[in-house]
């Protein structure tokens, strides 16, 4: 597992070698910026620059491979003008959950209004109702749980949007926003977070209804 302070310290030194002035924006987001990363957790990285071609590509690449646990780096890279142009409901979520370690985000976001952070939440519980109801129909019963368990993984984090429409305050970390739930929403959080004792009292039929339930709620009430 890494440390995260000096592993990115790290990888920005090589940015700044290998792009120079065209590095604008250097972040991290996902379990390392919220303190919660485990051995299997990735390294979920920013990064844009002026512009980007596959030679920038395949040198970012280069760059994050060469390090110790390369092979778990992902997350986001991105040119300048695509992402002003980025549609802003998608990036509520990602502004709040990124760290800034070189130059400010907010410098090169677009604005960002409470109408797009409720379009994103709408969006994110259609994303997670549709393969929900796939899977509950045509997933066999070895691939449910799995299905189950990435599920109430992604809801986190729109549980955390959830949580700021309705309080204003958005959760640094699972606990914090664990402290702030009531059920449903805080079962489906605890589900999220250790989905194998969930299963030891919760059938997956229910894991389901409860999360199918929760999605049309915020379709429909959002």
């Amino acid at each position: 597992m890494i440390e995260a302070q000096s592993w990115t310290a790290d990888v920005l030194v090589s940015l700044r070698e290998t792009f120079g002035t065209r590095l604008k924006y250097f972040g991290l987001q996902g379990s390392y910026r919220r303190g919660e990363a485990t051995e299997a957790s990735d390294i979920d990285l920013v990064v844009l620059l002026d512009e980007i071609s596959l030679d920038d590509l395949d040198a970012y690449r280069a760059i994050v491979r060469a390090m110790p646990e390369g092979d778990k780096a992902c997350g986001f890279m991105c040119g300048l003008e695509e992402f002003a142009a980025w549609p802003p409901h998608e990036l509520f979520s990602f502004r709040m959950d990124t760290a800034d370690l070189f130059n400010r985000l907010d410098d090169f976001l677009p604005p960002i209004s409470r109408e797009d952070i409720r379009l994103g939440a709408k969006i994110s519980a259609a994303t997670l109702l549709h393969p929900l109801t796939h899977s509950y129909l045509y997933a066999g019963d070895e691939a449910r749980p799995r299905i189950l368990n990435e599920a109430c993984k992604y809801a986190f984090f729109l549980l955390l949007v959830c949580e700021y429409l309705d309080s204003g305050r958005y959760c640094e970390s699972k606990q914090e926003l664990l402290a702030r739930l009531d059920s449903p929403r805080r079962d489906i959080l605890l589900a999220g977070m250790d989905f194998s004792a969930w299963r030891e009292t919760h059938e997956d039929r229910e894991t389901f209804g409860m999360l199918l339930d929760w999605c049309r709620g915020i379709l429909l009430q959002v």
